[in-house]
């Protein structure tokens, strides 16, 4: 079933490469640097360097994010393949984590039992509107389907923008024993002016973890 599963993400890909072929392509690279790795309000790691690359043409794009702690106990690779539809748009995550940090030994990067896949269902309602919804499902690599969902709402507020997000999961899973709120947070997010043509994204985002009663305060800047 493993191998259906991959073969059925492997030929979504290859339908992503070939609809791009007639399309202008666009390349992007960047990393942001942040205090700590917190995701869907789940710490991950401490201070962390977090690169990506990404390739977009037309409606698709294709692309690959990474963490590495400065103290190496913590490193990931994802790659990503996604497709835009109005305001709808479909992703699907292979998330790979190597073990036996922070040498790595005892995880093979081939070894797809090591992979956990997802896939994203997300809506846009647009800029009359700035709220965005997301369903984010693990369909290979977890037998328990973790599942998260997730509200945002983006507010401008002089130069800074504010984004007021709620997350949760719908059952048991690698996010909680159960139903539960897992993510509400604040982000403000400005850009600081360097010279007269650059200028640094900064943010600073507060979250709290219902679920586990945690706390993080996270600052973070962008390249």
């Amino acid at each position: 079933m493993k191998k259906i599963k991959l073969f059925i993400v492997l030929f979504s890909v290859l339908n992503v490469v070939s609809g791009i072929k007639a399309q202008e392509v666009t390349v992007s690279a960047g990393a942001d640097i942040v205090s700590s790795y917190i995701w869907r309000g789940l710490y991950c790691g401490p201070a962390s360097v977090q690169p990506g690359i990404s390739l977009s043409a037309g409606n698709f794009s294709l692309g690959a994010w990474g963490s590495t702690s400065f103290n190496s106990s913590w490193r990931e690779l994802d790659l990503y393949a996604g497709y835009s539809l109005g305001n709808f748009s479909v992703l699907v995550t292979d998330y790979f984590f190597p073990r036996d940090l922070p040498a790595g030994e005892g995880s093979s990067y081939f070894d797809y039992s090591e992979h956990v896949f997802e896939a994203t269902l997300g809506y846009s309602f647009g800029e009359s509107l700035p709220l965005s919804l997301a369903w984010n499902t693990n369909f290979a690599g977890d037998d328990d389907h973790s599942s998260y969902f997730e509200a945002s709402y983006s507010i401008p507020v002089g130069s800074v923008n504010l984004d007021l997000i709620l997350g949760g999961t719908p059952w048991a899973g690698a996010y909680s024993d159960g139903f539960a709120l897992i993510n509400a947070s604040v982000k403000a997010s400005k850009e600081i002016s360097i010279t007269d043509s650059y200028s640094l994204p900064v943010f600073t985002q507060a979250i709290l973890n219902p679920d586990t009663k945690d706390v993080f305060l996270v600052f973070g800047v962008s390249f």
